[in-house]
């Protein structure tokens, strides 16, 4: 995939230029520059001070020039005192074709809070606000805390049911759980993700019995479009989350066809004990330690052993062993059982988005590209919100060295999730490995924002750690970025993935003994994706490195 005019380009970077008000702070410092040396000339002879005195003004005044560039590009003066000025949208290669209502600005998500008021008629001009809507994760008020998983569930499969119709622009899971547990209110969390609706509710489960409460609410005015309350047995637990859809649906105003209603009445298994074992396993597949996949593998075994013909459960344990075997562990054996599992979940299913994404990826970490780009082909077809799909498949061009196809990958990815910290430092890094400077540049300074409100909302995690430490020192920010990069290293010095990114970082100081020595312990520890390690554009530093070269050629 080719990139954009140049006419674009620049008119996108004057375009910026104008909302960051770099222009107006030139404009006031070329005012202010000319009086200061104005003032010097006149002032300091009759002070008698030497004729350099001057001279040493008009330096001083020139040098300030790139400063006031910057200080104008990164930070905004306004009410609220000096503060980094907003996100940029990621540049686009080319256009992509989209069946998409307009994509939100950024997304999150909150708990349960007191019913508002009733609603009032809105206007006309609101009712392309409202096909924009976030689905929080429900409020766990069982009295078990263990049971949180299936409140996550839940709320997580009545998104995926919605994620189905183009007319609707629902924002991801990662963007709306980073709010949970916070208190904020619904306006606040609508404005943060850029929705018009949102969903909220809470469960209740005791023994075989489940207490649903959902109520959608129109973020302009604060009140309720529908609400429901649901007492019922567990079977009945996919006939709510399909009620609990429709009624949104309908609330929203939106004219399904009959493909859309099949596909949002679908089943993936009629099961609540598999069901429940398969919600228990995608829990554990959002950390990236070698002992929540093992946890997340038991459950999708346990959830097929009670139900073989669980296909999302065979592509949940596909994603698991292929996760595995990328982060943890690249033995053949874990390729073969993603591989295995992939086939089976396609095999059961072959409508499902999800089944193809995972196929993608099992086929991807067996270097079978042509395969894998081809399954991921299958799964954009069958559900183009699929977040994973565009994102595996950026992945997947990145370890060919295919950067130009990666990056329309990454930009359709951040469309369909603007939330998601981790794919536009995927993307400034496949700017950089096409020698794009100034895009990767404005990739990272937006990215910024996206990066500290996620270590906000979620300080502990690894992964976010070294994504930003690598971030900021690419921007200049070092000491922050070592900080950070040396929390991640205490956190998870055992995982070969944090090892890894740990040595990029390094690499990019040049500090090449510390980042081989890093790289060494993370083979050793079982890292061994030796494709992607080849076309690492942040290790480049190392590439003429006899002992870099050596640790590739150990690696298979």
């Amino acid at each position: 995939m080719g990139g954009g005019s140049e006419s674009e380009a620049g008119g996108g970077f004057f375009a910026d230029l104008k909302r960051r008000r770099v222009i107006r702070v030139l404009l006031l410092y070329a005012v202010a520059g000319w009086i200061v040396i104005e003032v010097a000339s006149v002032v300091l002879p009759a002070l008698n001070l030497p004729p350099w005195s001057v001279t040493l003004v008009i330096v001083l005044v020139a040098l300030g020039f790139p400063i006031a560039v910057v200080m104008g590009w990164m930070f905004d003066l306004g009410p609220g005192g000096v503060a980094r000025t907003n996100a940029v949208p990621v540049p686009a290669l080319a256009p992509a074709p989209s069946t998409e209502a307009p994509a939100p600005a950024e997304p999150g998500t909150p708990p349960g809070r007191p019913a508002p008021s009733e609603p009032s008629a809105p206007p006309e001009s609101q009712a392309s606000d409202r096909r924009t809507i976030a689905v929080l994760p429900f409020v766990n008020m069982s009295d078990d805390p263990a049971n949180e998983y299936f409140s996550d569930g839940i709320s997580e499969e009545i998104l995926n049911l919605l994620s189905k119709l183009p007319q609707l622009k629902v924002a991801s899971r990662t963007s709306a759980f980073n709010f949970k547990g916070k208190e904020s209110s619904i306006p606040a969390v609508a404005r943060e993700l850029g929705v018009g609706t949102v969903l909220e509710g809470s469960v209740r489960r005791a023994g075989n019995h489940v207490r649903i409460t959902a109520q959608l609410i129109d973020a302009g005015s604060d009140s309720h479009l529908w609400s429901e309350t649901y007492d019922r047995e567990m079977k009945d637990v996919f006939a709510i989350q399909d009620d609990i859809a429709h009624s949104i649906v309908k609330a929203l105003q939106v004219t399904l066809t009959p493909q859309e209603r099949r596909a949002m009445q679908f089943v993936a298994t009629s099961d609540p004990e598999a069901y429940d074992y398969y919600l228990r396993g995608r829990n554990y597949m959002y950390s990236m330690a070698r002992r929540d996949y093992e946890h997340a593998i038991r459950m999708f075994e346990q959830a097929i052993a009670v139900d073989s013909m669980f296909a999302l459960a065979y592509a949940g344990m596909a994603d698991a062993y292929s996760h595995l075997y990328r982060y943890v562990e690249a033995s053949p054996e874990n390729a073969r059982k993603a591989g295995r599992a992939s086939e089976q979940a396609v095999a059961l299913d072959r409508d499902s988005a999800e089944a193809h994404a995972s196929r993608g990826m099992a086929l991807f970490i067996g270097e079978d590209y042509a395969a894998a780009e081809a399954e991921f082909e299958s799964a954009i077809a069958l559900d183009p919100n699929l977040f994973e799909a565009w994102y595996y498949y950026g992945l997947a061009c990145s370890s060919q060295g295919d950067f130009a196809k990666a990056a329309s990958m990454y930009i359709r990815a951040s469309e369909v999730n603007p939330a998601d910290f981790q794919v536009p430092l995927f993307l400034a890094q496949t700017y950089a490995s096409l020698g794009r400077k100034q895009d990767e540049m404005k990739v990272r300074l937006g990215a910024l924002g996206t990066v500290e409100r996620h270590l906000k909302l979620n300080p502990h995690d690894t992964r976010a750690l070294y994504f930003g430490a690598q971030n900021l020192w690419r921007v200049g920010e070092h000491a922050k970025a070592v900080e950070l990069a040396e929390r991640a290293l205490r956190q998870d010095q055992d995982e070969p993935i944090v090892l890894y990114n740990i040595a990029c970082f390094y690499a990019e100081q040049g500090n090449r003994t510390r980042a081989i020595e890093l790289l060494e312990k993370a083979v050793q520890m079982g890292w061994g994706d030796r494709a992607w390690m080849e076309n690492d554009s942040d290790l480049d530093p190392l590439h003429d490195d006899p002992r870099f070269k050596a640790l590739l050629a150990s690696i298979r």
